[in-house]
């Protein structure tokens, strides 16, 4: 038994029997005691040496060890071992399915803070959409296509197995989900806002993208009761209310390039009083060029505006117009309302908005046409003016992608109180910036290598923000919590499981570059050495203008160039900029689209 102590055989046990035979035994072998005495004195010798020896060799690999030791320390190498082991722990459970995430708190610096950041896994990336809100300590987060979960205050992850309301199952079931114009990816959920209507019960409006029919559309923003409590969220009935459809109440596809493009959505709420909801309505790409209407300008139009909703009687008005793509919006303690949005290439904005102001897009802009770069864009009335409108606080050349806006706790961050933080998609940036009556004074750049979608400032002065990685990373004033604990555990990721309506769509390279040119090339061109309508355009890429066995215009056919790919990409975005005269018309290829096809046709043979 444990702790018992064994007995000695009986075999082994000592007999005076024994001890006599081993006393007669020396002389009948010949070896006196006296006679081993010196042999004994030779192997101390020895043994002494050997101590010595090994003293020697101990001191010398103790003294390497502090110099390594002194080295590591200075080079934080334990921390750096301790971090990678960390990691390797953690991907062996997520490959393991293991729910368990052991997040470490991180320090990084700023001009004003030291910072400190953790990231938790909230499902599998990247996505492009979704939004956060914080409910009673709890973070309750979105997916693009509409999964509502949650984090708890006790930092477990769990679903919530709502889904908001936007008719993803009739989309995906029509023939708009195989059409290579429709970007699956930009419908989806804009913004989460919770509304404390009584002890641990609120209403949370979802603005988000609907499906409606063929050639209609819809923003809108849906209503569903949710309780709180120490344990988390829940949504006791799905019994979603819209409370606002953006006009028109069906948005028909544009009239050329992209069928819709709900990423220039906006889709921002914000409570401008008790009673009113600020929403930020993008312009969807009806901005005169994109289509040929000029939505931001039209006060029939609710695209392009912030509008104002009452949201005891419904009743909506125009806040504000001349808006492209209003990602961001706050409004601050001494009542400021700052708005941030998406320019075209380049001048990307942030503006200090007032009631009935116009913000002048499509006409006026600091930003330049995508699809032909250093020209100014085709609406505006003067090229990198605001005339005849408010002009920004700041804009920044070239794009950032702005996203959301919040103002720090200045319990937690005394250096930033009154300022404004600003996440970025295409810049990967959160930028600090000090607001100075209308103007921004100065922009300072936080990197963090992810495209940041919401930021939300919590109750607890920490900022918890959305990337499009699938995580959530709070952020905190490392010198305010210098004895917390360096690490804390999430539980749940398993919970969350993966959704197959949440399904990723390639929106880039020759995939996409093959559907949009069988969508809108093939009924002219083959890339199989038929020639139709217009010449075959396989193996195109390298090859001399106008060589290929078809009847060619003049000018095309007297050109002694060869198609590169810029070449190329101008000829599909206007093919008289180069070729004046050429038989070819005008294409409907987006531009974004234009690098797809040539790289798909750089493929072809």
């Amino acid at each position: 038994m444990r702790g018992q102590v064994s007995k000695q055989p009986a075999s082994e046990t000592p007999t005076p029997a024994n001890d006599e035979k081993k006393k007669l035994s020396f002389p009948k072998l010949g070896f006196p005691r006296i006679e081993r005495r010196p042999r004994l004195r030779v192997r101390r010798r020895w043994i002494l040496g050997a101590i010595l020896l090994i003293g020697a060799y101990s001191g010398a690999v103790l003294a390497g060890g502090a110099a390594i030791g002194l080295w590591a320390e200075r080079n934080d190498v334990p921390l750096k071992a301790e971090r990678r082991l960390q990691e390797m722990i953690q991907n062996a459970r997520t490959k393991a399915g293991h729910d368990t995430q052991v997040v470490e708190w991180r320090r990084m610096e700023t001009n004003l803070h030291s910072l400190e950041v953790a990231a938790v896994r909230i499902g599998e990336g990247p996505t492009r959409g979704g939004g956060i809100a914080e409910i009673e300590g709890h973070i309750l987060f979105a997916s693009p296509h509409g999964r509502l979960s949650f984090l708890s205050a006790h930092n477990e992850l769990a679903p919530l197995n709502v889904r908001v309301p936007m008719q993803m199952e009739a989309l995906q079931a029509s023939p708009l989900a195989h059409d290579a114009l429709m970007a699956m990816e930009d419908f989806r959920v804009y913004d989460l806002y919770a509304r404390q209507t009584a002890p641990g019960r609120y209403d949370l409006y979802v603005s988000h993208s609907a499906f409606v029919r063929e050639n209609c559309l819809q923003f809108v923003i849906s209503r569903v009761g949710l309780t709180a409590d120490a344990d988390g969220l829940a949504i006791p009935r799905a019994d979603w209310k819209r409370v606002f459809v953006a006009r028109p109440s069906c948005i028909p596809y544009k009239d050329h390039g992209w069928r819709f493009v709900g990423a220039e959505a906006g889709g921002r709420m914000v409570p401008l009083d008790q009673h009113t909801l600020l929403v930020t309505v993008g312009d969807h790409q009806f901005d005169g060029f994109n289509d040929t209407h000029r939505a931001a300008q039209d006060p029939a139009w609710d695209l392009g505006k912030l509008i104002a909703l009452d949201l005891t009687t419904g009743r909506s008005r125009i806040f504000a117009s001349g808006l492209r793509n209003p990602q961001g919006l706050i409004v601050m303690p001494d009542g400021a309302i700052w708005e941030s949005e998406h320019g075209p290439l380049g001048g990307d904005e942030v503006n200090r908005i007032v009631d009935g102001g116009n913000y002048g897009w499509p006409l006026a802009t600091y930003g330049v046409n995508y699809g032909f770069p250093r020209r100014p864009w085709p609406v505006s009335e003067s090229f990198g003016r605001h005339d005849r409108f408010i002009a920004p606080a700041i804009s920044f050349t070239p794009s950032i992608g702005a996203s959301n806006l919040v103002t720090p706790d200045p319990r937690e961050f005394p250096g930033w109180a009154g300022d404004l933080l600003m996440g970025t998609l295409k810049a990967r940036t959160l930028f600090h910036m000090r607001p100075e009556g209308d103007r921004i004074a100065y922009a300072e750049p936080i990197e963090f290598d992810d495209r940041l979608r919401d930021l939300v400032s919590l109750r607890d002065g920490r900022i918890a923000i959305l990337t499009d990685s699938s995580k959530l990373l709070f952020l905190r004033n490392a010198e305010r919590h210098a004895d917390a604990p360096r690490e804390f555990i999430v539980t749940g990721l398993a919970s969350l499981g993966s959704d197959p309506r949440e399904r990723k769509v390639d929106q880039s390279g020759p995939v996409r570059g093959r559907a949009v040119f069988n969508a809108l090339c093939s009924q002219c061109h083959s890339v199989t050495g038929e020639t139709g309508v217009g010449p075959p355009l396989n193996g195109v890429v390298g090859r001399r203008v106008g060589s290929a066995d078809f009847r060619y215009s003049r000018v095309m056919g007297a050109y002694r160039g060869v198609w590169t790919d810029d070449l190329l990409f101008s000829f599909l975005i206007e093919p008289n900029r180069h070729f004046r005269g050429t038989a070819m018309p005008a294409t409907d290829i987006p531009w974004l689209d234009a690098p797809n096809v040539v790289e798909y046709l750089k493929t072809t043979r």
